[in-house]
């Protein structure tokens, strides 16, 4: 054999299917009781494991394994290895479920249906197993519907499934009418309905809904529930916004039930009467946050704290951006994510141009911001993005030059930050989206140059890879994902690269691609007139966020479209390739500023409007929601 040469670098090598053929090999073995060291007893069963597999997979077992092997230790007169037997009994874990946490401790595979998946994912918990405990709560959540929610809203809650419990809880207040028809509300008690209809959070049109519910609820018992019905009228009804056609229900009843119905709600609006309209459920908006734009008291440019919303309807008159409670902290290159129906703001510059770690969550029930803990890392131009209860930081600059590689991530429960696996390349300004599990990093670039690659983090695997680059380089662009497909929009590139609309300052404006997550391909969306961009593009045209509402991809900034024409929100088709206006005033002062849509308290939208004097009559009566 020829001599290596000795200044060769050493390589590292990785071996992509080790781990599965070990895990393969391991799972043969499980059958061997001559490879087993213990036993787990269900009943008159016994079921030889191993306890090193067992331990990484479950704390609880590790626990009581760490625990047994000390106690064995400490033994004097202890004569060869020891075999731990270990009763599953007091845990109320059959056989036939334990057998198939085996099967996915070995296979990573597990069979969920309505008949085991109570069982599962209480033993998943009760064994400390989290990634069992997650998957069972994704089929769970595949599982949701009106005649069920409330008994998966108190399981949830009984397992401490914090995330899943939230998801169940907003389900029950957007579909409140039609849960309430069902027997497994039908069926609770009076302490439970109250508890249910005292939220101002239920999707209901009006008050005369509430009475309606309880009205339902009534007639499915009514030999026993007449004195019941008459206290929660008096604890949970507004009585002063119920309307004449309400009252007329009370002659549905027999008499004297009928009668006493009426008496009692004439005398609850009596006593109500001076009371302020309360509006039950949420609306949906659009909130601007931060940004730069110009003073009031001088011709300057400064950072904003200002956050404002507005509802994507279209209208008759200018659209209402109503004044939120500022930030605590004015920011700009900031990120801005929603979850579980709260606001997330970290980093970005402030007004002394200092980077900033410093994060802050805003509380649409009260109106105010509060700190949360700090970022890792500093950043500006970043990625943030969310997934669940996770929120995730990526790159952006931390000194304006060199681009980060580095990524955290953030548990709204936990508050806390801890780092990630790194990017692959370096990039400032690219542009971030989160679909399904995976997070996609789009673009953006260094100095000098510009990018069209796409990698790709798995958060359940931890890892980075390449997907297919797109069909333009461009930087700062903006993207949202539909299903686990990617819709991106925007962004600049060179003049010297062709399909794009000048913009001025050797550099265009980007057209529209479309992402196919499954056939991994990249294609531009062209627009009935035969053109591939957003709008007819200016040098103040900027896209501060692009949001996915319902059906509708919508498009928010400044989106000059000539001829001094300049709207702020414009509502894209995918089923069409069609565009159309929705809001054209911006909010005032404000630009280049973060956007994500918000579902914000009826009530607290309306007294804002009313306090800032922007409340419309279509405000009261409601308006006609944009279909498109």
């Amino acid at each position: 054999m020829a001599e290596l040469p000795v200044n060769e670098p050493n390589k590292k090598f990785f071996y992509h299917e080790h781990a599965s053929k070990l895990l393969k090999c391991l799972n043969e073995f499980r059958e061997r009781p001559n490879l087993c060291d213990a036993t787990v007893t269900i009943g008159s069963s016994r079921i030889p494991v191993q306890k090193n597999i067992l331990s990484a997979a479950s704390h609880y077992f590790r626990a009581l394994f760490d625990y047994d092997d000390r106690i064995t230790n400490s033994t004097k007169d202890r004569q060869g290895p020891s075999l731990s037997t270990v009763s599953l009994d007091h845990m109320a874990i059959d056989e036939h479920t334990f057998r198939s946490i085996l099967d996915f401790i070995y296979t990573a595979e597990v069979k969920l249906h309505p008949g085991n998946i109570q069982d599962m994912l209480q033993a998943a918990d009760q064994l400390l197993m989290s990634d069992l405990k997650d998957i069972c709560c994704e089929y769970l959540d595949t599982c949701i519907n009106a005649q069920n929610c409330i008994g998966i809203l108190d399981f949830t809650s009984q397992l401490s499934c914090s995330w899943w419990h939230l998801k169940v809880s907003q389900y029950l207040d957007a579909h409140f009418n039609e849960v309430s028809q069902f027997d497994e509300f039908l069926r609770l008690d009076e302490e439970r309905i109250a508890k249910l209809l005292s939220r101002t959070t239920i999707d209901v049109k009006n008050e005369d809904d509430v009475l309606d519910i309880i009205l339902r609820w009534y007639r499915f018992e009514p030999d026993n529930r007449f004195s019941s019905m008459m206290n929660l009228l008096g604890k949970v009804v507004f009585a002063h916004q119920l309307s004449d056609n309400a009252l007329a229900r009370c002659n549905e009843l027999r008499e004297p039930a009928g009668q006493e119905l009426l008496q009692l709600i004439l005398e609850l609006k009596r006593i109500q009467k001076d009371n302020p309209i309360i509006h039950r459920g949420f609306v949906r908006v659009i909130v601007a946050c931060g940004g730069e734009g110009g003073c009031i008291d001088r011709d300057d440019c400064e950072i904003k704290d200002f956050v404002r919303c507005v509802k994507p309807i279209r209208t008759k008159h200018p659209a209402s951006w109503v004044e939120l409670a500022p930030m605590s902290s004015p920011r700009c290159g900031h990120g801005l994510v929603e979850v579980g129906g709260y606001l997330y703001v970290a980093g970005g510059r402030d007004s002394n141009c200092r980077i900033l770690n410093s994060c802050e969550k805003y509380d649409p029930f009260k109106n105010c911001w509060s700190p949360i803990a700090p970022m890792n890392h500093a950043r500006v131009g970043f990625g943030l993005v969310a997934i669940e209860n996770m929120i995730y930081a990526i790159g952006g600059s931390n000194d304006m030059t060199d681009p980060l590689l580095s990524v955290e991530v953030y548990d709204v429960f936990t508050d806390r930050w801890k780092p990630l696996p790194d990017m692959i390349m370096k990039r400032a300004w690219a542009c971030y989206v989160a679909a399904g599990s995976k997070i996609y990093v789009l673009g953006g670039g260094i100095i000098g140059k510009f990018y069209e690659s796409v990698e790709v983090f798995d958060t359940r695997a931890l890892t980075w890879y390449a997907v297919s680059p797109m069909r333009e380089r461009r930087c700062d662009a903006r993207a949202v994902a539909v299903g686990n497909d990617i819709y991106v929009f925007g962004g600049f590139r060179r003049i010297e690269c062709p399909s794009a609309a000048h913009s001025g300052h050797n550099l265009k404006l980007c057209g529209t691609e479309f992402y196919s997550e499954k056939n991994d391909y990249w294609m531009p969306i062209q627009n009935r007139s035969g053109g591939n961009t957003i709008c007819a593009v200016g040098e103040t045209t900027n896209i501060s966020g692009v949001l996915y509402d319902e059906d509708d991809i919508l498009i928010v900034g400044e989106l000059d479209m000539g001829s001094g024409e300049v709207h702020t929100v414009r509502s894209f088709n995918r089923h069409t390739n069609t565009w159309d206006c929705v809001i054209m005033n911006k909010p005032k002062l404000q630009t280049r500023y973060q956007c994500c849509l918000l579902s914000l308290p009826k009530n607290l939208m309306h007294n804002l409007l009313r306090e800032q004097g922007k409340l419309y009559y279509s405000d009261i009566v409601g308006d006609t929601k944009l279909n498109g």
